[in-house]
């Protein structure tokens, strides 16, 4: 940082014109690869063929920590979703007296399905709990289902049958959002993961891509997950990282098509603490991983467009971030033009595709809006209404975010900022179906 400082005030113009190509080459690089992503996305995720002969036994993780709704999530696994009860195992892990006491009355009634597993000293992390968790499973499918989450009905179906045979060893939901209407956060939260699953994750998985898996609505084959070293205790992105590991060992994820609902932050304040543990935990993989990738051992064995893709999708903090800097220099390069402007600092330092950049951005939103339509969550009519709010959404929200993951990964140890999940989203979900 002193270096940088040191260069912009002895050689400016050299630095900023370092620093405008560097941002420019940065974001035509994400643009292209997502125009890739997403014109592959928008296919059909994987509707897998019904199961023939026997059908392997599915264990079924789930975390909870203070959580009211527990004894909705475990009844709706048990009793609503289509899987013969014989080949269901329920593993609830728990930090707390009432995830107890909830847990325990469901193993009593149902002592051949559901195994409870209380954590007294603990390492208070969720990756850290499916840890443990994961001892007790005998599956030959774990799967790890929040609590906040109502799969829909032939979910496991799907899993079961998108994990049959070799090709694939994991499996990924898509998530939807079960309270979208409940705030402007949950409409655009819900656009948002309607485009990060339906498109983007569907684009990756059928490239053949470092596909990062969800927090939930994920499946795996059983010895798949110990063979990684399962899940890094530490890391507050388990899923992104677990996901990291499967491509290092070259083991493919499929994004089927099949829903699981979840409930999103209402207000800014939850919805801020969630993302900050999403972004710090890219970073923490990233610091963990960008040199190992670097390796030619390592890139030689998974590809180097797998490593590519692996540290375009760790260093998203980074891009959030410089999108205040790349609409800074698309301003100059617009106020240089036009002539608005004319310094010894800037003269002549803008390349004429410097727009590019800032036009990349409309990227997220057709994408935003096209999955939108695609989900059922609005019209484009509809939804080209909520642009005002993408854009604050997008470049401020996000960007704050994205500091606040940065000052916590700097000065603070690793710790969990818990998402609150008080089931309101339930009812008009229950409705709307």
């Amino acid at each position: 940082m002193i270096a940088l400082t040191l260069w912009a005030l002895v050689s400016t113009r050299t630095f900023l014109l370092s620093a405008i190509y560097s941002v420019n080459v940065t974001y035509l690089i994400w643009g292209v690869y997502h125009l890739v992503i997403t014109r592959v996305g928008l296919k059909p995720p994987m509707n897998p063929e019904p199961l023939v002969g026997d059908y392997p036994k599915i264990s079924i993780i789930i975390p909870a920590r203070n959580e009211p709704i527990l004894a909705r999530t475990i009844d709706i696994c048990l009793e609503h979703v289509d899987y013969p009860k014989n080949k269901k195992e329920i593993v609830v892990v728990t930090d707390d007296s009432e995830g107890e006491r909830i847990a325990l009355w469901f193993q009593q009634r149902y002592s051949n399905v559901v195994k409870l597993l209380a954590r007294k000293q603990l390492y208070p992390t969720k990756p850290s709990a499916l840890n443990d968790a994961y001892q007790l499973c005998t599956g030959d499918i774990v799967a790890v289902i929040d609590v906040e989450d109502i799969p829909d009905k032939d979910i496991f179906l799907k899993a079961a049958s998108a994990l049959n045979g070799n090709q694939y060893q994991a499996a990924q939901a898509i998530l939807r959002i079960s309270n979208e209407n409940e705030s402007w956060i949950t409409k655009l939260f819900s656009m948002e993961y309607a485009s990060w699953f339906r498109i983007w994750l569907n684009g990756r998985a059928k490239l053949g891509l470092f596909t990062p898996l969800g927090g939930t609505g994920n499946y795996f084959k059983h010895g798949v997950i110990g063979e990684v070293g399962r899940w890094d205790a530490t890391n507050l992105a388990e899923d992104a990282e677990i996901g990291i590991r499967l491509t290092l060992a070259n083991h493919r994820v499929v994004v089927i098509d099949g829903r699981q609902w979840e409930e999103a932050p209402v207000s800014f304040k939850p919805w801020l603490k969630q993302r900050t543990r999403w972004f710090r935990g890219w970073l923490q993989s990233l610091w963990m991983y960008l040199l190992l990738l670097l390796k030619p051992s390592v890139y030689k064995r998974i590809g180097i467009v797998q490593a590519f893709t692996i540290v375009l999708m760790l260093i998203n903090p980074i891009i959030v971030l410089l999108t205040w800097v790349a609409y800074g220099f698309t301003v100059f390069w617009l106020l240089e033009t036009y002539r608005i402007i004319q310094t010894s600092y800037v003269s002549g330092l803008f390349p004429f595709w410097s727009f590019i950049p800032l036009s990349l951005n409309a990227l997220y939103y057709y994408v935003w809006i096209k999955a939108a339509s695609m989900e059922n969550i609005g019209t484009w009519k509809t939804t080209i209404t909520h642009i005002p709010h993408m854009f604050f959404y997008l470049n401020i929200m996000m960007p704050i975010a994205a500091l606040r993951a940065f000052y916590q990964e700097i000065f603070k140890p690793v710790f969990w900022e818990k998402t609150t999940h008080p089931g309101k989203g339930v009812k008009g979900f229950q409705t709307a179906r």
